[in-house]
């Protein structure tokens, strides 16, 4: 068995995770004081495979701990520590950064806005790129060939250029509210784009609201998701690797 990693709390906010609250493979989630701070921990198998479930156990519990009225700095998804003490060892080698995080994210939540273009728009922007089948042997295919590429990475680009536009008035509708952005990478070939703002938790309502003034159209569409730990902000020190999570493990 190893130790898994699921968030730190601060000491002086911090009540003991609720009974029956668990977390990956059904493990109990049990607390463990250090300093500052207590993190929140339960027994894992060794080389865990990462999956669906297990992720939205890992969040789950990332999420009663921000229940608590505290702001939780998660640890990356898969943190594991061959036991409790390694958990410690490793958070006490980080100490003052990792208490300095925590501190920085009290009164904070993440809210995430997804930009995408509507089926629509997809539709008539894209499709039109490569034919389902061009005959190589017809007199002209090559030429039709290149043509449907350049046609292609126009709509692409269109599409681009409509989302930079969305995400500069989502931008200056809710900058009043925001602290810290964070783009993240796209990871399919649909044209979309997902940004997390840190936001007071106080202000969320207000942060809604000036989201959703800025109208969906049939073209263009956003969602609004959270409040949520900060996952996106929780970079150690000078790291870039905290767009998921507290890394502190390989």
């Amino acid at each position: 068995m190893t130790t898994h990693l699921y968030c730190v709390l601060p000491t002086e906010r911090h009540g003991d995770p609720p009974s029956d609250l668990r977390g990956i493979d059904g493990a109990r989630v049990r607390s463990m004081a250090m300093g500052g701070l207590v993190a929140w921990i339960s027994d894992a198998e060794r080389g865990m495979p990462v999956s669906i479930d297990g992720v939205r156990a890992h969040d789950a519990v990332v999420e009663a701990a921000l229940e608590t009225g505290a702001t939780p700095v998660p640890a990356r998804f898969g943190q594991e520590f061959v036991s409790d003490e390694a958990c410690r060892g490793a958070l006490e080698s980080y100490s003052d950064s990792v208490t300095t995080l925590l501190a920085d994210m009290q009164g904070f939540v993440e809210m995430t806005l997804i930009l995408t273009p509507s089926t629509r728009r997809m539709i008539r922007d894209l499709e039109p790129g490569i034919p389902a089948m061009i005959d190589s042997e017809r007199s002209g295919a090559g030429r039709e060939y290149m043509e449907s590429l350049r046609a292609r990475e126009a709509a692409t680009g269109s599409v681009r250029r409509s989302l930079d536009s969305l995400d500069k008035r989502l931008t200056d509708a809710t900058k009043d509210f925001v602290r810290r952005r964070a783009v993240h990478d796209q990871v399919t070939r649909l044209p979309l784009r997902t940004i997390s703002h840190l936001v007071p938790r106080p202000d969320v309502a207000n942060y809604k609201a000036a989201a959703f003034s800025v109208a969906s159209t049939t073209e263009l569409r956003f969602l609004v998701i959270g409040p949520r730990a900060p996952y996106s902000f929780c970079a150690l020190g000078n790291s870039d690797t905290g767009l998921h999570g507290m890394k502190l493990a390989d």
